[in-house]
């Protein structure tokens, strides 16, 4: 009689979770999917640039484009290939 009574409570604690996921699982997606969608505007909106007046310039400088050698590196040696 246990044994039956372990199986039951098994199989209802199943498909309660079943049916709550059913109701709950759309409401955590949607919640998740709206948090996520607020954080890639605002994300986004950090990169888009300044509206500028017609005609005029700016530069920008990409520092991360330059090459820093490190002064420990060493020196740079040339060469050439030998074709035997």
């Amino acid at each position: 009689m246990g044994i039956l009574r372990t199986i039951f409570i098994i199989l209802v604690f199943y498909y309660l979770v079943k049916f709550l996921m059913r109701i709950i699982a759309p409401y955590l997606l949607a919640k998740g999917m709206n948090k996520m969608n607020d954080h890639l505007k605002r994300e986004q909106s950090f990169k888009t640039e300044k509206k500028r007046e017609e005609g005029k310039v700016t530069i920008q400088n990409n520092r991360d484009a330059e090459k820093k050698i490190s002064p420990n590196l060493g020196e740079y040696v040339d060469y050439e290939e030998v074709k035997d």
